[in-house]
């Protein structure tokens, strides 16, 4: 890859369109002083990608645009278009196709920076990217200006750095890195927000999800108080269903007695004492009779009884004697079988017994031969360990003793030579003056002072600022608190308003000419709320209307012409709620007497209010009920949206007071920020002056402590040469004894192998025959076990055998004894014919007693009814009559209006009767619709919203928990990336540091004929370390290079350049008259050298120098030959020498 040709337009002293050219390796741009030669230079590096002015000599980057002069306006915009010829393919990725490059950069008056690659517009990053680890840049180490030499060589180690990195080709990895760790910064503040985002809405989600299950747990429970009413409602309705029809039967009934009593009025009373003389004395014979009777049925029922059981228990014991007699025959042949085999087992165990003791004896005589011989085998393998132990000793012993005469040698080779590095060293180490390390240690006293007392301003403003964050924080919290609290009572709002809204089917906005509903404008004491929410329950959800609009289904209507009695509910009330007739009916009163009064005063009213919660009617009576209602939550809406107004007030004047603490914190942070700036302006400075000392300190005692370690290193190194002398004579001798000792066990080792094959043999011989011994003696043992336990079950089966036959025997012969119960039997059969014939014939008189008695009885009965207590009794029947028949009536009304409150609650009374279950109780129903009222209310205020906001919630919550585990993952893949750059990082900078200081090293005593060079680390970590360069020309022992000459830090500076490209070879290399501060002998060194390197690098340089134009392969002209404007002519040698001597 090289540089073909340079297109400029508008750039500096080049306002009209020039191309200047490289055709050749080498090009020398010359021409007089101010004719615009390193306006080339400023232009490759401008498009290279430049953002500093001041790198371009000018004050802004509108000052690279021609600018006008005597004779021509300035113009609008600035171009410059570098061509690249990439037939190598140097440029990877998606330009590595194209054979040729072009890299253009436009800026216009306004300021606008146009970049172009091969004429497609795109980012200065893309141009920076491309050239990444090529070595080229604005301000890479392939363009050296003038003045660059002496900032290379006096660069700080982290500037002299930069270069070692582009040449390793890890500014890229630099990039990346840096663009990484951007990332990880955002991910890690993203992760951050997103942690604090996903607290406060789990937090959100969590109070959500307790509304939302209070709001649930509201609607099952409104769903089952709905349900439970309507059952209520139900089981009363059948209750008054069932009471009517009793009382229906109760009335017919009590008409028909009374028909009855008027007809016995007409009877005689004559009789009555002879049939009660009759009466007692048919009782009396009526008992004795029936005494006789129960006694005979009762010895008849014990015969009959003793006589079925006698016939059960003769018939189960003859079945038992069969069975038994059969099992006694099974045994005696099972015992006789049992007794023969075991006579068998008992001879054979006998033989096994013999034999097993035999067996026994032979494996325990196998067993000690064995034990023995395996004894003989251990102790011989302890002897050969211990023999084999010590040859081993012995050979590493020997080896040890050989590397030791080995090690020692090496090391009096190196102690010699570094005896002698030591002594050349010694000489060379200069002696420091310490006048400039006490005027840097005045500066750096002022500097620290001045530090001081900018760090004492920044802590007051720190303070401040902390102070007036913590008032802001207070502000906030108070500022949440209050929001908290708003919406907690916006959520009660919609839940009594949703309550509200519940009640009716009919909002007041919906009904033309409403005033609102009727719980919104009824006035009422607090006492008495409870008692009306009973009584005008089915009333208070409905619209009031005016007096003269038109009437509307579920609605109430006031009246003008309405005239409220003193004693109503209606002369209480104010506007439309004082002409509603409906309130005429319902008054208030203090207690149950005064209710009573005001009921029998005034038929017009059909229920009194009282303040405990009862509801009184003429016939009927409502106890309190705990179940809140319209009115009680009409009233607890006014106060929650009072108390939210107070909260909005609040919030406003928090919210005013944290926007002044927020103004006075910007004051605060800019002020801080102020000070900060001053405070790393004076730290800076502080930094290099510290560095400063800090180097020059360090090399004053780097230089004393060298001396000293020298020296001390010298007296070791003699002390260290003579311990290794005699260190190689102790290892020579033990040398010697190894081997003497080596020769001698050699007749041991044979004597040990062939006893040790003798001993395996005798072992294995032995434990194969007490293996075999082994396996006869467990056969045996095998099958004399087998016969034991054989013989032991037959023991026990003729033990068992004999005992059930004992058993047997003695059970047949008690059931054998039981014959005399058959005559008992038949003793009792004739006992039971003679109680049966009593029985027959007392119960035939029992039953003609029984006729006589009742018959006397019942006459006696109608006689005994008075003419006057017959009509006394008629009377009381017809009163009873009519208080029936009014019962009636008053249940039947009841029952029509439950069958009413279930039509207004839209539910039919089958549906409600088919799941009605048949236990129900109306006082069980009433305690479960009572507790689940007072559950209802225990809920408090209910956001019913919620069951939809926490879904929706649920849904961002899952979304930020992903989010949250993508960007965790996304870091570790960032962290891992980090870790990847700087393990490549290291690597390519070490082996790149260590590849140019050799090259440094070599090309040093090549450009000065001698002397020596090289680079150092100031740290140990890779990644942050800088680099130092130290150069001793030929016979100088100069101390820093800042003691060099400028001819001597130009060649210096080219050396490591040169360096460098052998590494890292750029495309190409621009010099700006690198060569004025050399003499003659030292510039043919240098174009020698540029000529060497010209093979692989593309040079275009700018010269005054004779020298330097003969050696170039194409010359280019630069005049300006008109004011201010730089021209491109085509010259020679001659002629470039001519201009150069101009």
């Amino acid at each position: 890859m090289r540089l073909k040709h340079i297109k400029l337009a508008g750039f500096k002293s080049f306002v009209d369109p020039t191309k200047v050219a490289f055709p050749e390796q080498m090009t020398c741009i010359v021409g007089p002083n101010g004719c615009g030669k390193s306006n080339v230079i400023d232009a490759v590096r401008w498009v290279l990608g430049e953002s500093s002015a001041k790198n371009l000599r000018g004050d802004a980057m509108t000052d690279v645009i021609f600018n006008g002069s005597q004779a021509r306006k300035p113009v609008s915009q600035a171009s410059v278009e570098l061509v690249f010829d990439n037939s190598s393919g140097r440029i990877q990725g998606e330009f590595a196709a194209f054979n040729e490059i072009s890299v253009k950069r436009v800026v216009t008056r306004d300021g606008q920076s146009i970049y172009l690659l091969n004429g497609a517009k795109c980012r200065r990053r893309d141009i920076t990217d491309l050239f990444l680890g090529t070595g080229l840049g604005p301000r890479s180490y392939a363009i050296i200006e003038q003045g660059m030499i002496s900032r290379l060589i006096e660069s700080r180690p982290q500037e002299l750095r930069v270069f070692i990195e582009e040449a390793a080709g890890i500014s890229k990895y630099k990039e990346r890195r840096k663009e990484t760790e951007s990332r990880m910064n955002r991910t890690r503040d993203n992760l951050e927000r997103l942690t604090d985002v996903r607290d406060e809405l789990g937090q959100q989600l969590a109070k959500l999800q307790r509304q939302a299950a209070a709001a649930q747990r509201y609607k099952t429970l409104k769903a089952q108080e709905r349900e439970l009413k309507a059952q209520l409602q139900a089981l009363r309705w059948l209750h008054y269903q069932a009471q009517c029809d009793q009382l229906e039967l109760r009335v017919q009934t009590e008409e028909t007695e009374l028909q009855r009593w008027v007809a016995e009025q007409r009877g005689s009373e004559r009789g009555q004492t002879e049939l009660r003389e009759q009466e007692a004395a048919f009782k009396q014979a009526v008992d004795d009779i029936q005494q006789q009777f129960f006694r005979l049925n009762t010895e008849t029922t014990r015969i009959e009884q003793q006589i079925q059981h006698s016939r059960t228990m003769q018939q189960q014991r003859q079945q038992q004697i069969a069975h038994q007699q059969r099992q006694l025959n099974d045994l005696a042949d099972s015992l006789t079988a049992d007794q023969e085999e075991l006579e068998q087992l008992a001879f054979g165990r006998e033989e096994l017994d013999a034999l097993l003791q035999e067996q026994g004896e032979l494996k325990l005589l196998a067993e000690a031969r064995v034990e023995s011989a395996e004894e003989e085998l251990q102790n011989w393998q302890d002897a050969w360990h211990q023999w084999q132990q010590r040859q081993h000793e012995s050979q590493r012993e020997h080896a040890l003793q050989q590397a030791e005469i080995n090690a020692a040698q090496q090391l009096i080779a190196r102690l010699e030579a570094r005896s002698q590095a030591i002594t050349h060293e010694l000489a060379e180490i200069p002696t420091l003056e310490p006048a400039q390390q006490q005027a840097l240690a005045a500066e750096v006293e002022q500097l620290e002072q001045e530090q001081q007392a900018a760090q004492t301003e920044l802590q007051r403003l720190d303070a401040e600022k902390v102070k007036t964050q913590e008032q802001l924080r207070q502000g906030q919290q108070r500022i949440d608190a209050e929001r908290q609290h708003g919406q907690e009572l916006a959520g009660r709002i919609s839940s009594l308003q949703t309550l509200l809204e519940s009640q009716g089917e009919v909002s007041s906005a919906e009904v033309a000419g409403a005033e609102g509903l009727l719980h919104e404008l009824l006035q009422l004491p607090p006492d008495y709320q409870a008692a009306a929410e009973q009584a005008l329950a089915q009333f208070l959800a409905l619209p009031v209307l005016s007096s003269g609009s038109d009437l509307v289904a579920n609605t109430l209507q006031a009246s003008s012409e309405f005239r409220a009695p003193d004693y109503s509910l209606a002369a209480q009330q104010q506007g439309v709620c004082a002409q509603l007739p409906l309130l005429g009916h319902f008054a208030l009163a203090a207690n149950a007497e005064a209710a009573s009064a005001l009921l029998a005063a005034h038929t017009v009213l059909l229920a009194v209010l009282l303040p405990n919660g009862e509801v009184r009617g003429r016939a009927w009576w409502l106890g309190a009920s705990a179940r809140e209602g319209a009115l009680q939550w009409q009233q607890q809406l006014q106060a929650t949206l009072a108390e939210r107004d107070e909260v909005l007030e609040r919030l406003d004047d928090e919210q005013a007071a944290r926007a002044e603490i927020e103004q006075l914190l910007q004051q605060t942070a800019t002020m801080h920020e102020q000070q900060q700036q001053r405070l790393h302006a004076a730290g800076a400075q502080l930094a290099q002056k510290r560095e400063r000392l800090a180097a020059f300190t360090e090399q004053q005692q780097a230089t004393a402590s060298r001396r000293e370690r020298l020296r001390a290193e010298q007296d070791e190194t003699a002390l260290q040469l003579l311990a290794q002398q005699e260190r190689i004579e102790q290892a020579e001798i033990k040398l010697l004894t190894f081997a003497e000792r080596s020769f001698e066990d050699e007749p041991e080792l044979e004597r040990l192998q062939l006893r040790g094959e003798d001993l395996k043999r005798a072992l294995q011989q032995h434990k194969q025959a007490l293996q075999e011994a082994q396996q006869a003696f467990h056969q045996t043992q095998l099958q004399h076990s087998q016969l034991s336990s054989r013989m032991q079950h037959l023991e026990q089966g003729i033990r068992r055998h004999q005992q059930q036959q004992e058993q047997l025997t003695e059970h047949l012969r008690s059931l054998e004894d039981s014959e005399q119960e058959q005559a008992d039997l038949e003793l009792l059969g004739e006992e039971l014919a003679q109680k049966l014939l009593a029985r027959e014939e007392v119960e035939m008189q029992l039953q003609e007693a029984r006729e006589r008695l009742a018959g006397v009885s019942e006459e006696l009965q109608v006689l005994n009814q008075g003419q006057s207590a017959v009509l006394e009794r008629i009377a009381r029947q017809q009163e009873r009559v009519q208080a029936g028949k009014l019962e009636l009536a008053t249940a039947r009304e009841r029952g029509h209006a439950l069958l009413d409150a279930l039509q207004e609650m839209d539910i039919a009374l089958k549906s409600v009767l088919e799941t009605l279950p048949e236990d129900a109780e109306e006082k069980l129903w009433q305690q479960r619709l009572e507790d689940t009222s007072r559950k209802i209310q225990q809920l408090g205020a209910i956001n019913l919203a919620a069951l939809e906001e926490v879904e929706v919630q649920a849904e961002r919550k899952a979304y930020l928990d992903a989010q949250h585990e993508d960007l965790t993952a996304s870091l570790t893949t960032l962290e891992d990336a980090i870790k990847k750059i700087d393990r490549e990082t290291r690597q390519r900078f070490k082996a790149t540091f260590d590849q140019v200081n050799s090259d440094l090293q070599q090309l040093f005593p090549k450009v000065f004929g001698g002397g020596q060079a090289y680079l150092d680390l100031t740290e140990d970590d890779l990644l942050e370390t800088g680099v130092t360069i130290m150069a001793r020309p030929p016979g100088k022992k100069n101390s820093t290079i800042h003691l060099l000459s400028g001819g001597e830090k130009a060649l210096t500076a080219l050396a490591l350049v040169f360096a460098i490209f052998r590494l890292n070879p750029a495309p190409f290399c621009l010099l700006d008259e690198v060569d004025a501060p050399l003499d003659d002998v030292n510039v043919g060194r240098f174009c020698r050298l540029v000529q060497e390197m010209s093979q692989s690098v593309q040079f275009i340089y700018i010269s005054h120098n004779k020298i330097a134009m003969e050696m170039a392969l194409h010359l280019a002209g630069v005049t300006m030959q008109e004011p201010g404007v730089s021209r491109l002519v085509a010259v020679d040698v001659e002629e470039a020498l001519a201009l150069a001597e101009a």
